[in-house]
């Protein structure tokens, strides 16, 4: 699974809102990797975030 975050500048000007964003996509990304929260069927997650000025450079968050 793919997460695609392709403009990240609305909300990484709000440092403390960014951080829990980011938090949770760690967290999402970590519960489909565990099998006890899947029942078996793990699951790869890499999350991409990019502001749309950063000339093409993203931020990867994988699990």
């Amino acid at each position: 699974m793919v997460i695609v975050w392709p403009d990240a500048r609305p909300i990484a000007g709000v440092e403390g809102d960014f951080w829990i964003a980011l938090d949770i996509l760690r967290d999402v990304a970590e519960s489909l990797a565990e099998v006890r929260y899947t029942g078996g069927r793990t699951t790869q997650v890499s999350v991409y975030i990019a502001s749309a000025s950063s000339g093409g450079e993203t931020a990867l968050a994988e699990s």
